[in-house]
């Protein structure tokens, strides 16, 4: 067994250990052939293009080894190439009744900034809205919670609108609370916001829905909507409101495995 394949997993159970033993998903993007993104997690991810049919990852995502052993896949609205997950348990937090934190990252390099969803939870054709991960249409990193009974929701916004076709490792980190929620966002490891969200309606809480995890787009994957245009890798949820500091650590970790 290789030195750097003894790294590589090093790394990857040094990001699990931060992301914590609550709701941990992990896909680190360790194939570049086929129809199977394989997670760390419940759930792995479909490569899928037009009206959800499978793509292989050779064929349209253009994967990238990077020196530390991990690819990055790329996305292009035009053939709506996304990963298409399921609904699970573990992809929901809060339900009105516990406050639930959670936290969800990923490598990105966007070819676009005008709403572009990273990571999602969030069909609104089918009124199954919970949370979206994205590019605003100002060019800012955004996190939406939404209440889908009451058509409500609650988004942070960074302070700084990204840069285009800059990499950049991209968090969110989200208290929990329900009354004020509280969500930093992070780049590169540093705060670029004061965890501030804004209320749009008589937001109560995110509920428990059947709309499946996308990456690169939110709706479901026959009709994905606000698609990423770019590379990813390494996108990561977890049930736990990620402290700066381990903001930091998974920054330098990713660093290791991209080399960026």
């Amino acid at each position: 067994m290789s030195d750097h394949y003894n790294l590589k997993v090093t790394h990857l159970n040094s990001i699990l250990g931060i992301l914590g033993a609550t709701k941990p998903s992990l896909w680190p993007f360790l194939e570049k052939t086929g129809v199977l993104v394989s997670g760390i997690s419940v759930g792995d991810l479909i490569p899928s293009e037009t009206a959800g049919a499978a793509e292989a990852l050779e064929d349209d995502f253009a994967p990238v080894l990077h020196p530390g052993g991990v690819y990055s896949y790329h996305f292009h609205p035009t053939g709506d190439h996304h990963l298409a997950g399921i609904d699970h348990a573990n992809f929901s937090f809060g339900d009105a009744s516990v406050d639930s934190p959670f936290s969800v990252g990923a490598f990105i390099l966007p070819n676009v900034i005008n709403d572009n969803t990273i990571l999602a939870k969030y069909d609104s054709v089918g009124s199954l809205e919970e949370y979206r991960f994205f590019i605003d249409s100002d060019g800012k990193l955004s996190l939406e919670l939404h209440d889908a009974s009451a058509s409500t929701k609650e988004v942070a916004v960074s302070d700084a609108a990204l840069t285009l076709g800059q990499g950049v490792f991209v968090v969110a980190a989200y208290d929990g609370g329900e009354t004020s929620p509280v969500v930093k966002l992070y780049v590169n490891g540093a705060s670029v916001n004061n965890g501030a969200t804004t209320e749009t309606g008589a937001y109560v809480a995110m509920e428990n829905t059947a709309a499946p995890l996308t990456v690169a787009c939110a709706g479901v994957t026959a009709t994905p909507t606000t698609e990423f245009h770019g590379r990813i890798a390494l996108p990561f949820i977890t049930g736990k409101e990620l402290s700066a500091a381990e903001v930091k650590a998974l920054w330098n970790l990713y660093r290791l495995l991209l080399e960026v």
